[in-house]
């Protein structure tokens, strides 16, 4: 199979059509490089496709145009007249420059051909022409971005531009479903779509821009003029062939009217056909003002967001509506509501090897389970613009959640073997509302406050089940026939967070800007442990140091100055806040209170050498505080194998963490770079010490001076070669820490580094074939060195024959090896063919999921003192016939 793909791939590359090259420069009469001017070359004949390009920041262009063919190069720049130049394909390859003259009085008589125009470049906002890339195959916007140029779709539906992630989805300008882009790439149909608007620095009130420092990047959806007053999208079904038992239902219907916008998306299956995930769960959930600093709160739904593939057998379901309405140009109304539940069985078989001083244990486990998962989330956000110069933002959000799973664990090691059943039951109910008001009083001076009020309850219970006496010396277990152990967890917490900003721009180049804030969270935590013995009798943990009581109290009231100016390209703002933060405890065995006033700098740095191109740099030191269970100071059973006991007595970690990022966009020459360097310094932090006899672990955090560091590096290059992309992708990761292992202070290092190397098409007559190769290498150095290296082949091909035909092919084929010279691998193939007619909205397809039917995954893991090698069973080979129906 990947012999016949790559020498596919290769037979395409060397039978590309002959192209012929015209460059040159576009300046104006007064000898001015023009950057960012539009370059069209329109063909004289019909049948051949539209070339573009935009001139670089010295006006540099470049246009490679069909052989045999001439073109109209029509050269266009916002106060000049727009230049012809007549391309003759005989003529090969050729260079011509354009001097424009300023259209003086008449600029308003220029006629600008916008349907040609690929491309446009503002200050922060880039705009493609989705007509000039897509050639009308296409079915979602997922298969559109991925021709975009500097555009990218990975498979979890996360869209990055120029290596910087996409977090605000719009469609028309309202939020897709809280902001989230996999429920609109994988369900707005591919033609629906006119243009695509990125918008960096983006900020839902207009007039807050010229103040905030807004790191979010938009993407902005414009729907084709048919598409607005009209129900469109598609109904998919489909049902498993032969004994396969496999069936889905999918639907996506959209209405976008000026007034009322109204979307949903409702997906039934059992073929591990994910639809939220969770970077989903995270836009969801959120519920909080972007204004407001977030502490992190436990919250266990995030259990409804693994991979749906890696499990035995997988149902799922989910139904989302969005809904916004426009009663008038000042007020509008927006909600959605989702609901997801899944029911899976999973089996899992782990080598732990657990590091400890003189010896080391091996443990294999196999894990097989049943997990059922419900989730609710209703959201209700109110937008009020009384004026231009002022804004009322109101939002509430409703979460309700249950999360049952009942595994079996088959424990063995070279002394002992244990079977494990455990039930685990959670329930959680959340609510969140925030309250913002934006003021414009004058051009120099603007104002917001920001209310943020959050309820979280929680109450997860565990049960243990087994025929043996396990955490011997731990738990205080009598005697018996049957174990088992209960524990009940809860948590409560409520959290109010006000802010009070004020915005003064003193000149063009010279901002000032004052915050005064403040957070109050109150938390109530317990847990108990019991075993239930055969006489009906109960055995409480308590006596032995378990069950904890705990209420908790953090504030956090502090006052910030930022002061932001400007030298030429060069912006810059230094940041200062003072924080009075105080920490109290009220516990079974005692009180505790500390108090701390700190100094938090923080500095900002960009250099911006042109509209495509600029370097960032950031600077902070940050401060993080334990929250309840961190420091509950009694005992709390967490795993068959695990206890852990809080501290009472930490205070707060701090830590400098600085980032250097540079962008750079060369459609000239067909360019794109991004890199992502990150390090952080803790000086002092929480770490748990560790002790560890067999397989059984006791943790506690401490608070220690010793130095932790870690570097992370994200990099990509892009480079346009005729007619396909030419991508290389780093990611490098090193960390370095101390860790306390039964009473020895040992010092540990990890090292991740992974390379890859892509080829794709991008001729839009071509069939479309990706082929990419990542080498991987990860070091763990401490008790002892392991080594781990990866070969991962990626390959994507769509071809569309006899017009009406599409097959299509994902290949995956990932190696392992370890420090031992022990290799695992697996290989998973998934492939499809549709039939569907132009203008019909019927559509059939044939799909194969898991041709090969591979049966597990392999990986291996590090953690602070145990490797494992894991094999994850996924779903079977699915093969199905599907029919859609597009509105």
């Amino acid at each position: 199979m990947l012999k016949k793909i790559i020498f596919f791939f290769f037979f395409t590359v060397t039978s590309f059509s002959q192209t012929y090259r015209v460059n040159g420069i576009v300046s104006s009469n007064l000898n001015i490089s023009l950057k960012s001017a539009n370059v069209i070359a329109k063909p004289l004949k019909e049948k051949t496709n539209v070339k573009f390009s935009i001139t670089d920041n010295k006006g540099r262009y470049q246009l490679e145009l069909e052989n045999g063919t001439d073109y109209e190069i029509n050269v266009s720049y916002i106060g000049f007249i727009d230049e012809l130049y007549i391309a003759r394909s005989e003529t090969g390859n050729q260079s011509h420059n354009f001097i424009l003259k300023p259209s003086g009085e008449n600029l308003r008589e220029i006629v600008i051909k916008h349907e040609y125009k690929a491309i446009e470049i503002k200050k922060d906002t880039l705009i493609f022409n989705v007509k000039s890339f897509a050639n009308g195959n296409e079915r979602k916007m997922k298969e559109v971005l991925e021709k975009l140029p500097g555009v990218e779709v990975d498979k979890n539906g996360t869209v990055t531009v120029q290596g910087k992630k996409v977090t605000q989805m719009l469609v028309e300008g309202k939020s897709f479903f809280g902001g989230g882009s996999k429920l609109a790439v994988e369900n707005i149909p591919a033609d629906a779509l006119d243009k695509i608007e990125v918008i960096d620095n983006f900020n839902e009130v207009g007039f807050m821009k010229k103040v905030s420092d807004s790191e979010d990047l938009a993407m902005n959806v414009k729907l084709k003029e048919d598409k607005k007053k009209f129900v469109f999208g598609d109904i998919y079904t489909g049902l498993g062939i032969g004994i396969d038992k496999s069936y889905l239902l999918h639907s996506g219907l959209f209405y976008y009217a000026p007034k009322m916008n109204v979307s949903f998306i409702g997906d039934v299956n059992n073929i591990g056909k994910s639809t939220f995930t969770y970077s989903d769960f995270r836009r969801f959930t959120n519920g909080s003002s972007n204004y407001i600093s977030k502490r992190k709160t436990s919250n266990a739904l995030s259990a409804l967001t693994k991979d749906n593939v890696d499990f035995l057998e997988n149902k799922s379901q989910f139904e989302a509506l969005n809904l916004s309405y426009n009663f008038s140009s000042k007020f509008n109304i927006s909600a959605f509501t989702v609901f997801s539940k899944i029911l899976n069985k999973a089996k899992n078989v782990t080598q732990n090897e657990y590091l400890q001083n003189l010896y080391e244990t091996i443990e294999n486990k196999i894990e097989t389970g049943a997990n059922s998962t419900d989730l609710n989330i209703t959201n209700f956000k109110i937008d009020y613009a009384p004026d231009k110069n002022q804004k009322w933002l109101y939002n509430a959000q409703f979460q309700a959640a249950t999360n049952d799973v009942d595994n079996l664990i088959n424990s063995i090691t070279s002394t002992n073997s244990n079977i494990f059943k455990t039930i685990n039951d959670a329930d959680n109910v959340s609510f969140r509302q925030y309250l913002e008001w934006h003021k414009s009083h004058s051009l120099t001076h603007t104002t917001t406050f920001v209310f943020n009020q959050s309820y979280e309850d929680s109450k997860p219970k565990n049960t243990w089940l087994t025929n043996k006496p396990f955490l011997s010396g731990l738990i205080p277990l009598q005697e018996d026939n049957q174990y088992e152990v209960e524990q009940l967890k809860k948590l409560k917490t409520n959290t109010i967070d006000a802010v009070f900003k004020h915005y003064w721009i003193i000149n063009s180049h010279n901002h000032l800007y004052t915050n005064i804030g403040s957070t109050f969270e109150n938390s109530n935590f317990e847990t108990s442990e019991k075993q239930f013995l055969s006489d009906n009798t109960i055995n409480d943990f308590s006596e032995a140091g378990f069950g904890n009581k705990t209420i908790y109290h953090f504030s956090d009231i502090y006052l910030g100055l930022e002061y932001k100016f400007k030298i030429g390209k060069w912006t810059n703002k230094a940041v200062l806040y003072y924080h009075l933060y105080e920490l109290k405890t009220q516990q079974i065995d005692n009180d505790y209170i500390f108090s701390k006033c700190l100094l938090q700098p923080q500095w900002n740095s960009e250099f911006e050498f042109n509209q495509s191109e600029k370097v960032t740099f950031s600077y902070k030191l940050e401060t993080s505080f334990p929250e309840a269970n961190l420091v509950s100071n009694r005992y709390t059973l967490q795993k068959y194998n695990l206890v852990y006991k809080g501290n009472s007595l930490l205070e707060n970690s701090r830590y400098h963490s600085a980032s250097l990022i540079y962008a750079k966009m060369n459609i000239h020459k067909g360019i794109f770079w991004n890199g992502f360097l990150n390090y952080t310094k803790k000086t002092e932090t929480i770490r748990n010490q560790i002790e560890v006899e067999g397989i059984n672990q006791y943790l506690t955090p401490v608070l220690t001076n010793n130095p932790e560091s870690s570097m992370l590096f994200n990099g990509t290059f892009t480079k346009k070669i005729y007619q396909f992309d030419l991508k290389i992708n780093t990611n490098l990761n090193w960390m370095s820490y101390y860790q306390m292992l039964n009473n020895e202070l040992k010092l540990n290092s990890r090292n991740n580094q992974n390379i890859g190397l892509t080829l794709k098409t991008t001729h839009k007559k071509w069939p479309n074939l990706s082929l990419g190769y990542e080498k991987g290498f990860s070091h763990f150095g401490g008790l002892t060195k392991s080594n781990y290296k990866s070969d991962a082949i990626n390959s994507d091909f769509e071809f569309t024959f006899m017009n009406f035909w599409t097959y299509r092919l994902n290949y995956q084929n990932l190696r392992n090896s370890n420090s031992n010279n022990q290799i695992n691998h697996f290989e998973l193939t998934n492939t499809s063919l549709l039939y569907q007619k132009k203008n019909s909205p019927f559509g059939f397809e044939m799909i194969c999921n898991n041709l090969l039917n591979a049966k597990r995954k392999n990986s291996y893991m590090f953690s602070d003192y145990m490797i494992s090698q894991q094999s994850t069973y996924i779903l079977p080979r699915v093969l199905m016939f599907s029919i859609s129906y597009k509105l």
